[in-house]
């Protein structure tokens, strides 16, 4: 089998995720290498209305705590896959978390990729990987 790829890097598209404890979450993904660009607390305590989160290879998300905006999205139901030049050194910050590790590092057969997976607080599974596209 032979895989094609364009060649080109997408980075229109933000995944969105809700959390019961938001900003345990984004403490996590912070430690984990994100950066913060943006915050607007929520209503609520400690509830956050807006984040956004920059990965710094490239990419977004959008982080907002449970029943702050209307969304259909639920916490611990995602998946995403985020590019990185460096899973060891990713996987290395993820178990200093003590995140769950979901599959770990394997080379794929069936396309160029070094890749793992480990869960969120959440449970949102976090795949990060060198295969870009």
């Amino acid at each position: 089998m032979t895989v094609r790829v364009s060649r080109v890097r997408q980075h229109s598209v933000w995944a969105s995720l809700v959390s019961d404890d938001a900003q345990a979450l984004r403490s996590w993904l912070l430690q984990l290498g994100f950066a913060e660009d943006l915050l607007i607390p929520g209503e609520r305590v400690d509830a956050i209305h807006h984040c956004q989160l920059d990965w710094p290879e490239g990419g977004r998300i959008l982080l907002s705590s449970t029943g702050e905006r209307p969304t259909p999205c639920r916490p611990g139901t995602a998946s995403l896959h985020v590019v990185t030049a460096d899973p060891d050194a990713v996987l290395a910050r993820a178990t200093s978390l003590d995140a769950r590790v979901v599959r770990e590092i394997v080379y794929q057969t069936d396309y160029p990729s070094r890749d793992f997976t480990v869960a969120d607080p959440d449970g949102n599974h976090w795949t990060f990987a060198t295969f870009a596209g």
